[in-house]
């Protein structure tokens, strides 16, 4: 079965929330539909200036700008996401990405919602704008501007953290890629910001999620056959993450799509000395923990940031520069992309401006779509792409 967006003409309950409506479908499984945050109708413009400067994000259903709050002087990100898209009722679905922004507030690593205002044919959700852009970046990066080892450790404690905190509450995040893990400053490094839960569920004992969903590089071999989606699915992910922030490779990446899931599928993995040299031998053991066809088999967040890799002791003296972001400097004007505009010419192609920063997550289609632009790379190692929706038959053309 296809899911979709809920149809404007279903038999919809309603409730209440400080004053606004939301729309709640109690049949659309892993969604939340219940949020505190007031829904401001008056002109979102009369309150926030638009930065002049390119649009730090566009997808096919949402673009993210970089605005100013008047009565403050604080800069936002603004994410405007249409609440109709293919003839389809999604405001659900941003329903519920604010109830898990809500949900993951009480983590320094999750990134702030600070508003929500909505309007005839979009929501608009005013979140934290971290200004040392997403980690893609030093994943890329020449060996001298790329990361160093303890940098790695110290940014994975904190996505880990993050993510043992969203799965304490039964929150999977299935998005998870350097594209959707920001620094609060890049220079000296600051501390990490997980964005973008368009993708996101809820998950429980008692009832199993099957979805087609994530991006192709770190989707775990679950999704591509269609089993139970469990917080294991996340840190699968994370083993990818792991693997390009210490190689800048991505370790399943084919030529095309179908290679990239056959890799993924047969866990065709290289642990050689030739692509981890200068890797720590618990580095890799860390990896080779979430690494691993069976979710159950798959270390939890919990027993990661417990493993002996991020237990190793920092540096000596050299790496002092380094060092002395991890007390925690936070800047208070949180990025979503470098807005060096390094890469980029010209026009690009849709999967090229997917931002992941604070992604655009788009609504899943009952529709199949086919997909003509050829996704550029950004370097040899790596490709953006858009993430998935659903998947109309495997192997078979992903709809974005």
């Amino acid at each position: 079965m296809i899911p979709e967006c809920p149809r404007s003409a279903e038999s919809q309950s309603r409730t209440r929330c400080y004053g606004q409506v939301v729309e709640a479908n109690q049949s659309r499984s892993g969604l939340l539909s219940d949020i505190r945050t007031p829904i401001k109708t008056d002109a979102f413009h009369d309150h926030y200036s638009l930065i002049p400067g390119r649009e730090l994000g566009r997808g096919k259903f949402a673009v993210v700008k970089k605005y100013v709050e008047k009565c403050t002087g604080k800069v936002y990100a603004a994410k405007f996401m249409r609440k109709r898209r293919k003839g389809q009722d999604c405001r659900l679905e941003i329903i519920h990405e604010i109830a898990v922004l809500e949900l993951a507030t009480s983590s320094p690593w999750v990134v702030d919602l600070h508003e929500v205002y909505e309007t005839a044919s979009e929501m608009i959700l005013v979140l934290e704008f971290a200004a040392g852009g997403e980690i893609f970046n030093q994943c890329v990066a020449e060996r001298d501007e790329a990361f160093k080892p303890e940098d790695v450790r110290r940014l994975m404690r904190q996505i880990l953290e993050g993510i043992a905190y969203l799965h304490k509450n039964s929150v999977v995040h299935l998005d998870l890629k350097p594209q959707n893990i920001l620094l609060t400053s890049d220079s000296p490094l600051g501390d990490i910001k997980i964005v973008d839960f368009g993708l996101s569920r809820m998950v429980s004992s008692n009832q199993e999620l099957r979805e087609i969903m994530g991006t192709p590089e770190y989707v775990a071999p679950e999704i591509l056959n269609y089993e139970p989606i469990s917080t294991a699915t996340d840190m699968w992910s994370i083993g990818v993450l792991a693997y390009m922030m210490l190689t800048g490779t991505s370790p399943f990446l084919g030529d095309d799509k179908q290679e990239t899931f056959l890799n993924i599928s047969q866990i065709n993995i290289s642990y050689s000395t030739e692509e981890l040299q200068g890797i720590e031998q618990p580095a890799i053991d860390f990896m080779k923990s979430l690494l691993i066809k069976e979710p159950q088999q798959r270390a939890t967040a919990e027993e990661c940031l417990q493993h002996p890799w991020l237990q190793l002791p920092p540096p000596p003296k050299e790496a002092e520069g380094a060092g002395d972001t991890a007390s925690g400097q936070t800047c208070s004007v949180p990025l979503t992309i470098s807005e060096s505009g390094e890469g980029e010419q010209g026009p690009v192609s849709e999967e090229l401006i997917v931002m992941a920063a604070y992604t655009l997550g788009q609504c899943r289609q009952s529709d199949k779509e086919s997909i003509t632009p050829e996704p550029k790379a950004v370097s040899k190692r790596f490709k953006f792409e858009e993430p998935f929706g659903t998947l109309q038959e495997v192997p078979g053309e992903f709809i974005f």
